[in-house]
């Protein structure tokens, strides 16, 4: 059987970045469809598809998971359903006594019973694999010490599609931040912010990056992380290492692939466009169009907390950037932009934030006023952006044009952690 079907389910309003980012990894536009929520990857050969789903678990910053397509067919009936999952090649797909989680939904659809379809998905696969092998008192075996195969299923128009889940632990979790802590910024959508920004295009420009409300610095790390070219799959461990249809090896070999490009991992690299930097006609490390150490800082935090600021130094050193990035306990309501020009030796900032609301900020007066006082230090003394300044924001009020004072230049729908926002750019070049 040929794998030929790669699925990228994404945030809502994140679809077109995670498909640039695959143009961007040599993948033809031909090759890409982009749905609500998903993106899919189309494929030749079943090695062609194993090396893209290491390369992509490691280095896509946008996407939530990777999931290798395994079969689609049509049920409207639970025997219909048992029938056809029986019948595909499970024995070829899963591993001797790994632990078998079915998980999925079901949209405008016959079969609307989502515990009884992993049910019955979870009993036709097992006794698929009975049959083959025959278990004693045909009972197939499962541990989750060994391993585990995470198989999604979705039924849509009475539709089934039956995928494997390569990635674990969805990708937003890079690796850097402590289980036990939740960001109230997803990694994804801080670099879809960062991407749709075109932060990487203005490293060059002396451009330099502010969020003044850091938190765990959860932009900040992930600009480090595009500002060095480096993965953001490089702290984990993926599920499909794992699995026989892939293997540990072709991971082996991403991984590798990914740090080589990498101005933090490769030192070669660095020396190289280091040297690239030292000759080119501005002859000016401010002109570099990366991120490395030996710079002068270009990306900068502050947080009224003392708490969140060494937790976010303890995250960008988990995360090998921690020299990329200087951090500051700061109240905003202290600063003025006078004294931003002269920290940042540059009047071309992005400044980038997610100030707080919701669960984080109970007091809507309040949270207008910090939005009030991040605008104030956007703007120039005749209340327009400043010159170079340019400011990407994300927030659910609706009302953040009428503090700005004027409308954004563009705008885009997003869902963070269910919360339907907005991201406000402003620019002024």
């Amino acid at each position: 059987m040929v794998f030929n079907k790669i699925y990228l389910p994404t945030l809502l309003g994140v679809e077109a970045l995670t498909s640039s980012e695959l143009q961007d990894l040599g993948y033809q536009k031909s090759q890409i469809t982009v749905d609500d929520g998903e993106v899919t990857l189309f494929l030749d050969s079943n090695q062609e598809a194993a090396n893209a789903i290491a390369e992509l678990n490691f280095n896509l910053r946008t996407a939530e998971r990777v999931l290798l397509g395994l079969a689609e067919f049509n049920a409207d009936s639970f025997e219909q359903l048992y029938d056809k999952t029986f019948n595909l090649p499970w024995h070829e797909w899963v591993d001797y006594q790994y632990y078998l989680e079915i998980v999925g939904y079901s949209r405008k659809s016959a079969l609307h019973s989502i515990p009884a379809c992993q049910r019955i998905i979870k009993k036709a696969l097992i006794d698929k694999l009975n049959l083959i092998y025959g278990y004693p008192d045909g009972v197939v075996p499962e541990d989750q010490n060994a391993g585990n195969y995470r198989i999604q299923f979705s039924i849509i128009n009475n539709k089934v599609k039956i995928r494997l889940d390569t990635t674990g632990d969805p990708l937003h979790k890079r690796g850097y931040r402590p289980i036990t802590h939740e960001a109230p910024l997803r990694e994804t959508l801080a670099a879809a912010i960062l991407l749709v920004s075109f932060y990487k295009r203005n490293i060059k420009n002396g451009e330099v990056l502010y969020d003044p409300f850091c938190g765990s610095g959860t932009f900040l790390i992930e600009a480090a992380l595009i500002g060095s070219n480096t993965a953001p799959g490089l702290q984990r461990h993926f599920a499909g290492e794992e699995y026989c249809i892939i293997g540990r090896k072709v991971f082996d070999r991403a991984r590798e692939l990914a740090k080589r490009k990498s101005l933090i991992y490769n030192p070669d690299l660095l020396n190289e466009v280091k040297l690239q930097d030292v000759k080119s006609e501005n002859n000016s490390f401010n002109t570099s169009s990366h991120i490395y150490p030996g710079l002068p800082p270009k990306i900068f935090g502050s947080d009224i907390s003392r708490d969140n600021i060494n937790l976010a130094k303890e995250n960008a050193k988990r995360a090998g950037v921690d020299d990329l990035i200087l951090f500051e306990k700061q109240d905003i309501y202290q600063l003025k932009r006078v004294n931003l020009l002269e920290k940042f030796s540059t009047d071309r900032i992005l400044f980038v934030a997610n100030p707080p609301y919701g669960e984080r900020m109970a007091d809507q007066e309040e949270a207008e006023k910090l939005a009030n006082q991040l605008c104030k230090l956007c703007l120039n003394e005749k209340r327009f952006v400043a010159r170079g300044t340019r400011l990407s924001v994300l927030t659910p009020d609706d009302d953040f044009e009428t503090i700005m004072g004027f409308k954004a230049n563009r705008r885009r729908k997003l869902y963070n952690g269910g919360i339907r926002c907005t991201l406000f750019h402003y620019f002024n070049f």
